[in-house]
């Protein structure tokens, strides 16, 4: 007869790896419904000067349904993780998420107000990017980390455009990696389901 025995260190290394395993689902999923929402703004953004208002707002209508969509469908594969290491996780993640926002919104008001508008989208990007690339960090998401850099290095070529060319640069680019980087999120959600 074999007893096999955990130390109290193997207990939170596994507790541990298990909590990033559901959060990476669930950041695959909660991640992906916010990517489809703000990569329809910036598509909508890019297209407003490009075509109507009206058209942009429906395509971005668009995208956001069927983002909806694919999120419901998907919710049983990420369930909300439980337990202490898993409350750790999540409180780090909304921590670096409420950041991001606030820093969305007062960072373009900041450079407004000394002059700098022309560095706002370019700004707004490498902060999606900065927190893509910490979420990926965080729990070993896949295709965030590169997402998250790529949107860095789009920032970087946005600062030599100005005007209309900066603005439907940014919002085409943002969009394709925000959608893009959802989209294969949900894809290995598909082939990744999770117990609860």
């Amino acid at each position: 007869m074999t007893i096999v025995c955990h130390d109290h260190h193997d207990l939170n290394t596994m507790g541990h790896a298990r909590a990033i395993d559901q959060w990476r689902a669930r950041v695959l999923l909660v991640g992906g419904g916010f990517q489809v929402v703000f990569g329809a703004w910036w598509l909508v953004r890019a297209l407003v000067p490009l075509s109507s208002t009206l058209v942009a707002g429906l395509l971005g209508v668009v995208v956001v349904l069927g983002g909806i969509t694919i999120t419901s469908s998907l919710l049983s594969s990420a369930p909300r993780p439980r337990g202490p290491e898993a409350r750790r996780i999540e409180r780090r993640l909304s921590i670096a998420t409420l950041l991001q926002v606030a820093g969305s919104f007062l960072g373009p008001w900041l450079l407004r107000e000394l002059h700098w508008q022309r560095l706002s989208l370019a700004f707004v990007m490498a902060s999606i990017g900065l927190l893509l690339v910490w979420i990926h960090r965080e729990v070993d998401s896949p295709y965030q980390g590169t997402a998250g850099r790529a949107l860095i290095a789009l920032s970087l070529f946005t600062l030599v455009l100005t005007g209309t060319g900066q603005t439907v640069f940014a919002g085409l680019s943002s969009a394709v990696v925000l959608l893009g980087c959802a989209g294969a999120g949900y894809h290995w959600l598909e082939h990744h389901e999770l117990e609860d």
